[in-house]
């Protein structure tokens, strides 16, 4: 089974190559073009990916940041999709629980400090 994959390059990358678990480059839908080795960004391109029995894939992307930070990232197929088959490079990550904590509690205490500030008026 296979699934498009939308791919949202936020950011300006070089080397930006898209590949499967055989390290071999997908090719992109829309403009019919090899996915190694690019210059890239911001860029939406299109693949299909092939799914295993477990309706799985893992999809890599290697690429280097301007100030020549080279990056490769992992997406797990359908895991790290968002709504739509979107995946997105940098890789969004998700919010640790002790940073949500953490801004709670910043969160309670303006509030304390507003409604003290009120009272003292």
């Amino acid at each position: 089974m296979a699934c498009k994959l939308k791919i949202n390059v936020n950011e300006e990358f070089t080397g930006f190559t898209v590949k499967n678990s055989q390290n071999e480059p997908y090719k992109d839908k829309k403009n019919n073009l090899l996915l190694k080795d690019l210059a890239a960004g911001p860029s939406l391109f299109e693949i299909i990916v092939e799914l295993d029995e477990k309706n799985k894939a893992v999809v890599y992307v290697d690429a280097t940041k301007p100030k020549s930070v080279p990056s490769s990232t992992r997406y797990n197929i359908p895991d790290d999709c968002a709504p739509g088959g979107n995946i997105y490079v940098p890789k969004i990550a998700a919010a640790l629980q002790s940073d949500l904590d953490k801004l709670a509690e910043h969160v309670q205490e303006l509030t304390s400090h507003i409604a003290g500030d009120k009272r003292g008026r």
